[in-house]
């Protein structure tokens, strides 16, 4: 008998601890974390997924993708990168964007004009914002109606040199020189845009301008070898083609004994004489600022205008400048950065 009642007082202790264990976990104790839930680590609670699409790899892009990262990282922002490369090519470009968008990410970051042009297309229709660097005239690109009119969803940063201060260079550099050469890709628009400044402003200065058009990265040593003929110096603008190639461009050049001038400080490190130009580091840093606006603090992007870098940075190689005889004291070095 006394068996029996222990046996049933058992087993209602052990009905008992169960219901006060299933309502313990349905109030929340240790429940388990939804394994599909993103993480909530920033300020606000959010975690966003940004696609980047770079054009080809190279120092200068290279530097803009590491700022935009670097600066959301000072900035607090929770972010899930998806980071592609299209190798240089408009199709692989128009297929990253298009996934971007069929992944539904938070905002497109691109790097250079033909991967902006490419997004641009994709994200037609769509709510996502888009974010990006060093693209030289966004509105010649169509990414923009004007510069201050962002209302299609699309807004960044410029990487416009300052054509008038480096072809100052060449005359600092050389008091007689008539004559400065151009390299570029002709299948893209950012190169067509300087060539056609760069013409307007040399002009003003009394220098001639002599370009050479490439379609490839094999067709530079025989551009060099033209344009040599005819130039004194070699004006690298910010076309993506050369710069995948600027040590090869720098040591022709040198061979050549041309005058270089760039605006992109990162083709000095690789052999280019002088330069005098944004950092990309920096407008990669003033993009990812864009971005958290967009995505933290929800400003409309129709409210962000275009915007561009205000400082300048020279540096010098003193190397370069040692085979073309010039001294570290050279007046056009004056305020340089040098590198060897």
């Amino acid at each position: 008998m006394k068996s029996g009642l222990i046996k049933k007082l058992t087993a209602l202790l052990l009905v008992m601890m169960i219901i006060i264990t299933g309502c313990a976990s349905s109030t929340g104790g240790n429940k388990p974390a939804d394994e599909n839930k993103p993480e909530e680590t920033n300020e606000a609670g959010e975690k966003f997924t940004i696609g980047i699409s770079q054009l080809v790899q190279h120092p200068a892009l290279d530097a803009s993708r590491q700022g935009f990262i670097d600066e959301m990282e000072k900035l607090g922002v929770d972010v899930e990168y998806i980071d592609q490369n299209a190798q240089a090519d408009i199709n692989n470009a128009q297929m990253i964007a298009e996934k971007f968008v069929k992944d539904g990410v938070d905002l497109i970051f691109t790097i250079a004009t033909l991967t902006s042009q490419a997004a641009k297309k994709a994200i037609e229709g769509t709510d996502i914002p888009l974010v990006f660097t060093a693209v030289t005239d966004p509105v010649f690109s169509e990414l923009v109606t004007a510069m201050d009119v962002t209302d299609n969803n699309i807004t960044g940063v410029v990487d416009a040199a300052p054509i008038k201060e480096n072809l100052e260079l060449f005359k600092a550099l050389k008091e007689d020189i008539k004559t400065v050469g151009i390299i570029y890709n002709i299948g893209e628009s950012n190169s067509e845009v300087q060539v056609n400044q760069t013409r307007e402003i040399a002009q003003d200065l009394g220098l001639t301008i002599e370009t050479v058009g490439i379609t490839s990265i094999n067709d530079i040593p025989q551009a060099i070898d033209t344009i040599s003929k005819k130039v004194e110096g070699l004006y690298i603008i910010t076309d993506n083609m050369v710069a995948s190639a600027m040590e090869l461009v720098a040591k022709l050049a040198g061979e050549n004994k041309l005058l270089t001038v760039s605006a992109d400080g990162s083709h000095v490190d690789q052999g280019i004489l002088v330069s005098k130009g944004i950092s990309y580091y920096v407008i990669g840093q003033e993009s990812a600022r864009i971005a958290k606006q967009i995505l933290v603090d929800k400003v409309d992007v129709a409210d962000i205008p275009v915007q561009a870098s205000a400082d300048l940075e020279k540096k010098v190689n003193l190397k370069t400048a040692a085979v073309l005889g010039l001294d570290k004291d050279h007046k056009a070095f004056e305020g340089a950065e040098f590198v060897e």
